[in-house]
């Protein structure tokens, strides 16, 4: 009996995960909004993409607040997922009231950052905590595709109710409520071990944790470039409702991560780091199509399909590498650098740097921003070729002369 609500309970926190991961990009019910955020307050690209930005900044904040606290045993990680879902939540309410001035995009990015600051990492948490190396490596990949499905409906409906009003995105973070309350009854409420010896030191941190996010830093600085910009880029194609299409791309791009995560667990073992390169191969392929194909629609749908396929191959990779060289004294802290503190500040990033350096080379041209992005994410991917084909290496001569390693 014991070891059948055992494994209820294990079940119970894997769908939770999942359930979860249809909600941690709420970012993009917001996305399809930006050119009218644009037209609606007359500011430009930059400042509305930095407005939005500012949900990444305070939820690298928000996860090292957190990861300190739970860390010194003070919050369980169940705790600050329930606050962080609670307070997306918030963010639709105060979106309701407060919608006719700039500087509410700025408030409502900050409460968003609350949210996501408290929940997305402490998620990946949970999957380091509760799951053996082989399920935890499967569940990332279906962690991921959770996450691209939700980010499709979230794209979907933010376009579809931005075309009524441009804070209709907003109404759908309502969706974080039911979720918290889910996980109310199926997330464990157990704080991080201390030792064995009672001590609250922990676990040293591998240097490859900080390569594995360093990696998503940077992939996602150049990854956020299709999403921030496709508003304004289809703002050149006469007749199209652009809200309602850059929400449809957004979920197409989306829909692309959910293919390429069913197969991740699979190219990950084959491939092992190589897959991280493949990812960056795809982002480049599709921001040259959107570059040269600026007026083709199905082309453009195409485009952003393939730059999706790259998510759910990079950023899982990442996660798993930390994972495996993480251990319960220091998960949560190794979780927020991977999910959290290097997607999000290079999401943070992406718009003060890529946009700002293609504006003073090419005006107001999302063609020369995807091209030049694309370019740079290629050199990204041979930079992490090269280094994987030197750990290998490296790897290989240890075990042939282990008293020299």
């Amino acid at each position: 009996m014991d070891e059948n609500k055992r494994k209820l309970r294990h079940s119970a926190l894997k769908w939770t995960i999942l359930i979860i991961a249809l909600v941690q990009m709420p970012t993009l019910a917001l996305v399809p909004a930006i050119q009218l955020m644009r037209e609606q307050f007359g500011v430009e690209l930059v400042k509305v993409q930095t407005a939005m930005s500012t949900t990444n900044f305070v939820s690298v904040l928000i996860s090292l607040a957190g990861a300190f606290l739970i860390n010194r045993r003070v919050i369980s990680k169940k705790f600050i997922i329930v606050l962080g879902l609670f307070f997306m939540s918030l963010t639709a309410l105060l979106a309701v009231s407060l919608h006719d001035s700039f500087w509410n995009v700025y408030m409502l990015s900050i409460t968003l950052g609350l949210s996501t600051g408290c929940f997305v990492s402490n998620a990946f948490g949970l999957l380091f905590d509760n799951f053996e190396p082989g399920e935890r490596q499967k569940l990332a990949g279906y962690q991921t595709s959770c996450i691209n499905l939700g980010g499709i409906i979230m794209s979907l409906a933010g376009g579809l109710l931005a075309s009524i009003m441009w804070y209709g995105g907003y109404l759908v973070l309502f969706a974080g409520l039911p979720v918290a309350i889910l996980c109310l009854f199926t997330v464990p409420n157990y704080k991080t071990p201390l030792k064995p010896s009672g001590e609250r030191k922990r676990g040293k941190i591998n240097p490859r944790v900080y390569y594995y996010s360093g990696a998503a830093f940077f992939f996602m600085m150049l990854y956020n470039v299709c999403g921030s910009n496709i508003s304004p880029h289809l703002k050149a194609m006469e007749g199209l409702d652009v809200a309602k299409i850059a929400g449809v791309c957004t979920a197409l791009q989306m829909a692309g991560g959910v293919v390429s995560g069913i197969f991740f667990g699979r190219l990950s073992d084959k491939m092992k780091d190589n897959v991280m390169v493949l990812a960056c191969v795809f982002v480049f392929i599709g921001f040259i199509l959107l570059s040269v194909f600026k007026s083709t629609l199905i082309v453009i749908y195409l485009a952003v399909f393939i730059v999706g396929l790259s998510l759910s191959l990079f950023l899982p990779r990442c996660v798993y590498g930390v994972s495996t060289h993480s251990d319960g004294s220091n998960s949560a802290t190794t979780s927020v650098f991977v999910t959290s503190i290097a997607p999000s500040m290079g999401g943070f990033f992406s718009p003060i740097i890529l946009t700002n350096i293609t504006e003073a080379i090419v005006p107001d041209s999302t063609v020369f921003r995807y091209a030049f992005v694309g370019c740079l994410t290629l050199v990204l991917g041979a930079v992490i070729a090269a280094i994987s084909l030197i750990r290998t290496n490296r790897d290989k001569s240890a075990e042939k002369s282990p008293g020299l390693s």
